[in-house]
């Protein structure tokens, strides 16, 4: 296991695409952040004017460029066992570790802490915004003392969907474009649609309802009067993680009984 793990590190390490990823994953992080870092007036008067002195989204700072950060994290996870498929690589990487469960458990646990490395370096690249913005501390209360934890985490699952996705198709593109069309595109016209003759559905669209990790959860709402249909916060992680398990369950199978 210990080999398995070493190869893949070396690997998906000296791929050009994860350290352009990461630098992407600043720049993004940065760029946005310091947008949605913008001072705001969070309270105004009868007469309109703003009053008291000027807030900062501090959170969504860190929140928002996850969103495109995902991506770069889906793109390293489909490129770890999609471009295999591809150039016929995975016959080498077969034969050098034939017990195939083993190399598949390293290649998850790589990508799971790549994904967080990604995350972490969109976090450095907010950060620095921030400072720039002259605010590194948080303004106000955060949603929960776990809001960051679960942005790591959102970016960990999807990047895992990617991985399984190009694993069952053997396609890179794949991985990368179902989580992003689906999540988008295609979930959001369904929930349009079904909002009122199926909501338990659109509560368990994978992609749509797991990028809600960072809004708080309907029951946690102060006054109880809204209570949307769908899941948000922790909910929302642990609808995509069962997708997540699911996908890979099936990779799994495909990937311990199918030919190379």
């Amino acid at each position: 296991m210990i080999a398995a793990l070493r190869y893949e590190t070396v690997r998906i390490a000296t791929i050009r695409s994860t350290a352009v990823s990461l630098v992407l994953a600043f720049l993004v992080g940065a760029g946005l952040g310091y947008l949605v870092a913008e001072p705001f007036s969070a309270a105004f008067d009868d007469a309109g004017n703003p009053i008291g002195d000027p807030v900062i989204d501090w959170y969504g700072a860190f929140g928002t460029p996850l969103a495109l950060t995902a991506v770069f994290a889906a793109v390293i996870a489909s490129q770890s066992i999609g471009q295999e498929y591809r150039f016929g690589l995975i016959r080498l990487t077969l034969t050098a570790f034939p017990q195939r469960a083993r190399i598949l458990a390293a290649k998850v646990l790589v990508v799971v802490v790549a994904a967080v490395v990604v995350a972490l370096t969109s976090y450095a690249g907010s950060w620095a915004a921030l400072a720039v913005r002259g605010s590194a501390q948080p303004v106000g209360e955060a949603p929960d003392p776990t809001y960051l934890l679960r942005g790591v985490l959102y970016v960990a699952l999807v990047a895992l969907s990617a991985f399984a996705l190009a694993g069952i198709t053997r396609q890179t593109a794949v991985g990368i474009a179902i989580p992003i069309v689906s999540g988008l595109i295609v979930e959001q016209i369904l929930a349009a649609v079904l909002a009122d003759r199926a909501q338990w559905l659109v509560r368990i669209l994978p992609w749509s309802t797991g990028a809600r990790w960072s809004q708080p959860a309907p029951d946690s709402l102060p006054d109880g009067s809204f209570v949307p249909y769908y899941y948000a916060g922790w909910q929302a992680l642990a609808v995509l993680g069962v997708w997540v398990v699911a996908l890979l369950l099936l990779q799994t199978t495909l990937f311990l009984r199918r030919d190379a």
